[in-house]
């Protein structure tokens, strides 16, 4: 997914103000709006007041689970979500998607609050209860949290602050002995450190306007945790398995078993023309390409390939 593609999900207490910003964030992003509570008031053609009455909190619970998830297939749009929602729905929200929490005094709240539609909210203790319920919910579940004041200066921070978010989130990945740079082989390798050629990949980064995350280790199993934990987190995957290249089916799978976040391998050095044991990857067919011989230019390379491929997947 490109990350003009995700999606923008605002959550907070009811009555702060979501759909109203929600619209706002809409026109000025010129993207889609959909309000869950509005999406199951359609599909029932009753209110949510109604709704909970008559099928009790946990079929409302089930409804909204259902709308999220169907909203959330869609791409690129803004979704206001209802107040409890995080707590049921944390896991869907979190995906491909950038979760603002809207925060406001909840004396500010209750003063415009409709008491008639919101039944879970009736007074400002209520409001006080779930906030004192729901608030750890909702920063964990954030990706950023917004205090602004009016619904038009909430919006205005909510467009710039998304604006990070938007960004290609590529990992880097190095694994064992890459953390010795510098000092292994320099023949082979280079006199530059490993610092260095986070350095070097870090100004490329700054350059294309992405987001690098750099992870290394020396150990497999943490290689291979690692790359699970990037499906809906990263964009794509830059890999220098070190020695496990030519011998790490578990890395493999672990690979293929994340192909949505498609990954490149990246070598240092020209294994083709190395040691016959090192000119076999076991690694590269679960990549979408590899880069071998070209020094810590092949990062570059790699990230370069990547952004490409991301900007030419199809929308939908």
């Amino acid at each position: 997914m490109r990350p003009s593609e995700r999606n923008i999900v605002l959550i907070g207490m009811p009555g702060v103000g979501k759909t109203t910003v929600g619209r706002l964030v809409s026109a000025n992003l010129k993207r889609e709006f959909y309000d869950s509570d509005a999406e199951i008031e359609a599909d029932s053609g009753e209110t949510c007041a109604e709704f909970i009455s008559s099928h009790g909190e946990d079929g409302f619970r089930r409804s909204e689970r259902a709308v999220i998830r169907r909203l959330l297939e869609k791409r690129g749009i803004v979704i206001a979500v209802g107040g409890g929602a995080p707590v049921y729905n944390e896991d869907l929200l979190r995906k491909n998607s950038v979760v603002v929490y809207l925060c406001r005094p909840l004396e500010d709240i209750a003063k415009s609050l409709d008491n008639t539609s919101r039944p879970l909210s009736k007074s400002l203790d209520d409001l006080k209860s779930l906030a004192d319920a729901r608030g750890v919910i909702y920063e964990r579940c954030a990706d950023a949290v917004i205090t602004s004041g009016s619904a038009e200066d909430a919006a205005a921070a909510v467009v710039k602050e998304i604006g990070k978010y938007m960004k290609a989130k590529i990992l880097v990945l190095n694994g064992p002995n890459l953390n010795m740079l510098g000092i292994r082989e320099p023949t082979v390798y280079g006199n530059r450190s490993y610092a260095d050629l986070c350095d070097f990949i870090r100004n490329t980064a700054d350059e294309r306007g992405i987001a690098i995350t750099f992870k290394q280790s020396n150990h497999e199993g943490e290689l291979i945790d690692i790359i699970q934990s990037a499906l809906d987190a990263f964009d794509g995957i830059v890999i220098n398995p070190g020695a496990y290249t030519h011998y790490s089916y578990a890395i493999h799978d672990a690979l293929k078993a994340a192909e949505r976040v498609p990954a490149a391998e990246v070598h240092i050095s020209d294994i083709k023309s190395r040691e016959v044991w090192r000119q076999t990857s076991v690694t590269a067919p679960a990549c979408v390409a590899q880069i071998s011989g070209r020094g810590f230019q092949g990062y570059v390379d790699a990230i370069d390939l990547l952004l490409e491929r991301l900007e030419t997947q199809c929308v939908h």
